[in-house]
């Protein structure tokens, strides 16, 4: 009897679970429409977290954060197309690009957390907000068949590029923000 009641109960709750749609504010598409980026300002918080650059920390960071500034600049200046001018601020929260050898021996992962706003380029008065953007770039590849060919995977991957790890993170975050900015 007891069953029953779960079984019933568990199956009310996924059809009601099934219901809920989400559904993003009509006047967010509608600013986000009328508004297309210009400017893109990138700004570290002060308590920001950054793991992986090894022995020249700032010099590192300033220099990822410029292949995130080019990338965004690449693909989301004019971007969703509307005639306000306007200026994205993006504001990093974590930003953890991985080495290449951390990577390639030891898995790690690389991530970036952010808030971006998008604010009126003449009167800086915010347009739209988006808390946290995430991007990320998976390290572990070929880790299915054993350790020798993952490492040799993770090496085949990092190749190229002095900051190829930045620029795979950086397309990452991009794509995200480009997906905030053009939903519908």
């Amino acid at each position: 009897m007891r069953i029953v009641r779960f079984l019933t109960l568990l199956l009310l709750a996924a059809t009601l679970a099934s219901c809920v749609t989400t559904r993003t504010d009509p006047r967010l598409i509608a600013a986000l429409q009328r508004t297309s980026v210009r400017e893109i300002r990138i700004e570290l918080a002060p308590d920001v977290k950054t793991f992986g650059f090894g022995d020249k920390p700032d010099q590192q960071v300033q220099e990822a954060v410029r292949t995130l500034q080019a990338t965004m600049a690449k693909e989301l200046i004019g971007v969703p197309g509307g005639p306000d001018r306007g200026r994205l601020v993006v504001t990093l929260h974590v930003f953890d690009v991985t080495t290449k050898q951390a990577r390639i021996i030891g898995g790690h992962d690389s991530m970036i957390d952010g808030t971006v706003r998008l604010e009126d380029a003449k009167t800086g008065q915010l347009i739209a907000q988006a808390q946290n953007i995430h991007g990320e770039d998976l390290s572990m590849r070929g880790s299915g068949y054993g350790v020798i060919i993952a490492v040799a995977v993770n090496a085949a991957t990092t190749s190229g590029a002095p900051d190829v790890m930045a620029q795979r993170l950086s397309k990452s975050f991009t794509r995200n923000v480009k997906t905030w900015l053009t939903q519908k």
